[in-house]
């Protein structure tokens, strides 16, 4: 909970200044979800902030190194887990939509 006696309270501004629009939206999304005041911490802003700038940096490793990945069919054993998963998720999916 922000409040200017405890010394953590950011306008909106400032926070999107310090923490950047998508630490803040991070940040935010783990304030809370019931109906208690949301709990913003900022040690959450900062960590969302580091698992961006990593997953920012994998991304960029993938794409340098996109030439010595393997392509083709999938018919490795866990290419067939991982297409069972991704459909039987599309079925729920449809099946939720639908109710």
């Amino acid at each position: 909970q922000m409040s200017k006696s405890t010394g953590n309270f950011l306008t909106l501004s400032q926070a999107v200044d310090k923490f950047s629009a998508d630490g803040m939206r991070l940040a935010l999304a783990d304030a809370g979800d019931t109906v208690e005041d949301a709990n913003f911490v900022q040690a959450m802003a900062d960590a969302g902030i580091l698992r961006l700038y990593t997953w920012v940096e994998w991304v960029k490793e993938m794409i340098a190194n996109r030439d010595s990945l393997r392509s083709g069919p999938a018919n490795t054993f866990n290419d067939r887990v991982f297409a069972s998963e991704m459909n039987a998720g599309i079925m729920k999916t449809d099946q939720n939509y639908d109710k």
